[in-house]
């Protein structure tokens, strides 16, 4: 994955906009397609949860959505507080949004945190470990569940589906077929 040059930027929404574009130059046009997804269902949603945050493109996508609640979990965040880290913490103080950050494995119980509405997952690509991260958060979130790369990585979309089989609550609502891709989860009324 690319760690994008974001010493430039002096917002989340410069922020958001050049590690997008970055992204998308590097590995294609709709590498980020995961991003589009988070906004159009943060509409309907107040608390937002990720799992594997990496620099923060995603959570900087989730945080101008102004929910009133953010959660990101990485076993290390070096990366996100190189950059995002003290722009979050400006954007998130101004709009009145509860940002908790947690340097924590998401297979270990020690990553449970609040119920949110959300979910994004993009932590350690392995079937496995999305399925321990299925079961400790699944529990806990309200309407969707995003996952990242499983278009290219078709193992992690079977096990998505596995969940929601052994897990009626949930269903296949959405999945993006270009690119990495990404797989939409919701919860049903």
């Amino acid at each position: 994955m690319l760690t994008a040059d974001l010493s430039h930027v002096k917002t989340v929404e410069e922020f958001h906009k050049s590690i997008r574009t970055q992204q998308q130059v590097a590995h294609g046009k709709a590498y980020c397609d995961q991003h589009d997804a988070i906004t159009k269902y943060m509409e309907e949603c107040n608390s937002y949860k990720e799992l594997g945050t990496h620099q923060g493109g995603t959570a900087a996508c989730a945080m101008l959505t102004k929910p009133k609640y953010i959660e990101l979990i990485d076993i290390n965040h070096y990366k996100y507080r190189w950059k995002l880290q003290p722009l979050a913490e400006a954007y998130c103080k101004e709009h009145n949004i509860e940002l908790v950050v947690r340097d924590v494995d998401s297979g270990s119980l020690a990553s449970l945190g609040a119920p949110v509405d959300m979910m994004l997952i993009d932590s350690l690509h392995k079937p496995d470990h999305m399925k321990k991260e299925l079961e400790l958060h699944g529990v806990s979130v309200n309407k969707y569940i995003i996952a990242h790369d499983t278009y290219v990585n078709q193992s992690l979309h079977a096990c998505l589906e596995n969940w929601c089989n052994d897990n009626r609550a949930w269903k296949v609502h959405e999945r993006g077929l270009t690119n990495v891709g990404y797989t939409v989860l919701k919860k049903n009324a």
